[in-house]
């Protein structure tokens, strides 16, 4: 078993925070994280690789060789987290109580990223059990954009089968849905309230489109469908607009997140949008709507479940199916570069974000113990 627990490498990274800031622009991002890691890959004699991707906020890449440069096999966790406004603990503590490790990143995915480091220090302490390349690759800017992934894959060697440890219960998955972000502005008239018929209400406007919105989410995405992954689905999760009680709006906006599926165009999705709204919201004259070019465009993908990768870690869990999710993450851009890959990690995507985030102590042993026996199946001696 390996020489250092998941638990202790969990807690160290947890009590060091590394909040996207782009969820708290006074956060310093992924940096002590990094630095941590790196000096801990040194000192346990990985190769270890920086690659700048944001200033300040850096990709780290821990990698053995032994015996071959293939097969080479990655596992890919994340070094961010979202913010920690409202939570009920602490969020750096790093507390163990109720046999569980407490603190924000906990599931999310310092956890997971715990058992790939443990998993690779078991490795290179047990040369003569596996042959190959093993990296872990530990991404920035997941929370947010995935530009973390985005540098790794236009840089970093392709590996061959590549495992991302979002929380997934150990559950295999061999596919994700895809995401689509844009806002929608509504652009009117200012009015002093006192006269609104000089006016032109942006929110008004933007109340019918919602409507008009929520109809189309429940009829033409519904029938957006693929085995497995149900339908596309849409919410509005952002709303703001006016300036004043007493003034008429002259500008609302909306935030809209599409989940897509394999095959769905999100383009053609994305354009149908605009044209609904500028064809059916003629209610409020004079109203104008803009469109911005999409912050999010994340595709999904699929794993066919009869892929050998799919099949041995089916094996190694004792999992007759695999599994597909409905959330993001950086498994689809790798596998939009023709790299096989599943989704397969400790703790539960239900705790992530929590206020009380947290992952079980019997997860990051199960986790840890899962990556050693996948990276050995995949990786055999001869």
């Amino acid at each position: 078993m390996p020489s250092v627990t998941a638990l202790e490498l969990a807690q160290a990274l947890v009590r060091l925070p590394s909040v996207n800031p782009d969820y708290d622009a006074a956060s310093a991002g992924e940096g002590a994280v990094v630095a941590w890691l790196e000096s801990w890959g040194r000192a346990n004699g990985f190769h270890v690789t920086r690659q700048a991707v944001l200033p300040g906020r850096d990709n780290l890449f821990l990698q053995l060789r032994n015996g071959a440069d293939h097969p080479h096999f990655m596992l890919n966790g994340h070094t961010d987290t979202v913010g920690v406004g409202g939570m009920s603990i602490a969020p750096f503590g790093g507390e163990v109580r109720d046999g569980k490790l407490w603190g924000r990143g906990a599931s999310d995915m310092k956890g997971p990223l715990a058992c790939m480091l443990a998993a690779a220090l078991h490795l290179k302490n047990a040369p003569s059990s596996w042959r190959g390349t093993f990296t872990v690759a530990c991404m920035a800017d997941e929370e947010f954009r995935f530009r973390g992934v985005s540098a790794m894959l236009d840089e970093f060697p392709l590996p061959d089968f590549a495992v991302v440890g979002e929380p997934t219960r150990l559950r295999v998955v061999r596919g994700c849905k895809g995401c689509l972000r844009f806002a929608i502005h509504a652009l009117g008239r200012a009015a002093h309230s006192s006269k609104p018929h000089e006016g032109r209400s942006a929110v008004v406007a933007m109340a019918h489109a919602i409507l008009e919105l929520e109809r189309h989410f429940a009829t033409r995405l519904a029938e957006i469908t693929r085995p497995g992954f149900g339908t596309s689905t849409g919410s509005i999760g952002l709303i703001s607009g006016g300036t004043g009680v007493n003034i008429v709006p002259e500008r609302c906006t909306i935030q809209v997140d599409i989940r897509l599926l394999p095959g769905q165009d999100w383009r053609a999705t994305y354009e149908e949008i605009q044209t609904l709204l500028r064809t059916r919201c003629a209610q409020v004259p004079d109203v104008r709507w803009q469109f911005d070019e999409p912050s999010v465009v994340d595709p999904s993908f699929e794993l066919p479940a009869a892929h050998s990768l799919v099949q041995t870690a089916c094996a190694v869990r004792g999992q007759a199916e695999p599994d597909i999710v409905f959330f993001s993450c950086d498994a689809s851009k790798i596998a939009a570069r023709g790299v096989p890959v599943i989704v397969l990690g400790p703790g539960d995507i239900a705790q992530a974000h929590t206020v009380d985030e947290f992952i079980t102590l019997a997860d990051l042993e199960a986790g840890t113990d899962t990556y050693i026996r996948l990276a050995q199946a995949l990786m055999p001696p001869d």
